[in-house]
């Protein structure tokens, strides 16, 4: 079992990329695919406890998004047959 703040350096260990444990704790807290929710999450104290055989595989074959920016994507609308082209534009090869 390790908590948020061992995950760094069991990350390293098993040869994944290293990520700070503030990360850790935010794809706990918004990534659907976390595999462990936190309210079922064993609690000692203040701690949350994990279980590695269960988290590896998540970050083994989570896909890093590194500066893709979440909060501009701009989810593609039905029945757009022109990418890129705003309202009203017309496509000059068509």
């Amino acid at each position: 079992m390790i908590s948020f703040a061992d995950m760094p350096a069991r990350l390293e260990a098993a040869g994944l990329k290293k990520l700070s444990k503030q990360r850790c704790r935010q794809l706990a807290e918004e990534d659907p695919d976390w595999p462990v929710p936190l309210d079922r999450a064993m609690k000692v104290g203040r701690m949350r406890l994990f279980d590695w055989r269960v988290l590896e595989p998540y970050f083994r074959d989570r896909k890093s998004r590194q500066g893709q920016r979440t909060d501009r994507v701009v989810p593609p609308q039905e029945g757009a047959s022109h990418a890129g082209l705003g309202p009203g534009e017309d496509d000059p090869q068509g």
